[in-house]
């Protein structure tokens, strides 16, 4: 054991001395992508045993999105209110879809996204894409209220005067690994048993399934998948 510690102390040292990662930086990527697409094939081969799962699909389609939503209305959530949080509303088109299938008077929707684009790059997409040009989505149910700004700026002081009402489900369509990891760090003080977590590209291996990965490993939360679609890219999870 001493050895092996004493070879690992040694490698790492000469590594650094020799500046070795002017050597490996141009293949980091590359290997960070492999290396969790590595544990990402793992997990979809460990969790096909779903009650709703298409994978693997030959077709690629997020019209899927909504009878995904359906089918977790029906089997997963249950009667009475919800509290609704989606982090990386857009254009609203998932945001509208609760609103109009949730009746309850006493559930409430929350929205969060900057509405002026990604603040970062996302693989073939920049910074600023997927703007909506500052404009909110058209909602116009009073049980609905957006948050506009950075998740760091919005969220923080809507938790300390949180309530919920009835089942917490979440939709996380935040893409970048640092915006989900945030807000999965943030909220993970109000989940509860039963809560629901959705993921919207769950099937990235270096974004939302590796803050998911990181997520559940730190904070031991046990989240259960129940279902999925499009090829595990919409994927929905229990809170156990």
């Amino acid at each position: 054991m001493q050895t092996r510690l004493l070879l690992i102390r040694k490698t790492k040292l000469w590594f650094v001395r020799l500046q070795l990662h002017r050597v490996f930086k141009p293949f980091a990527g590359a290997m960070d992508q492999l290396l969790h697409l590595t544990r990402l094939s793992e997990w979809v081969h460990a969790n096909r045993k779903l009650p709703y799962n298409d994978f693997p699909h030959p077709r690629w389609d997020y019209g899927k999105r909504l009878e995904f939503y359906a089918h977790l209305n029906a089997h997963a959530i249950g009667e009475g209110p919800i509290t609704y949080l989606e982090f990386g509303v857009a254009q609203g088109h998932s945001f509208k879809w609760w609103v109009a299938n949730q009746k309850a008077s006493g559930s409430r929707f929350h929205g969060f996204d900057t509405f002026t684009g990604l603040p970062e790059d996302w693989g073939v997409f920049k910074a600023g894409a997927m703007s909506t040009g500052s404009k909110l989505p058209d909602v116009t149910d009073d049980r609905a209220t957006f948050h506009a700004g950075l998740f760091q700026d919005t969220l923080p002081g809507f938790l300390t005067t949180f309530q919920r009402s009835g089942k917490l489900l979440v939709q996380m369509d935040a893409d970048l690994y640092t915006s989900t990891l945030y807000v999965l760090t943030s909220i993970a003080p109000i989940l509860r048993k039963g809560d629901i977590i959705m993921f919207d590209e769950f099937f990235v291996p270096t974004h939302e399934f590796k803050a998911f990965r990181e997520f559940t490993a730190s904070y031991r939360i046990n989240l259960r998948p129940i279902a999925a679609a499009n090829n595990y890219y919409f994927t929905a999870f229990v809170v156990e």
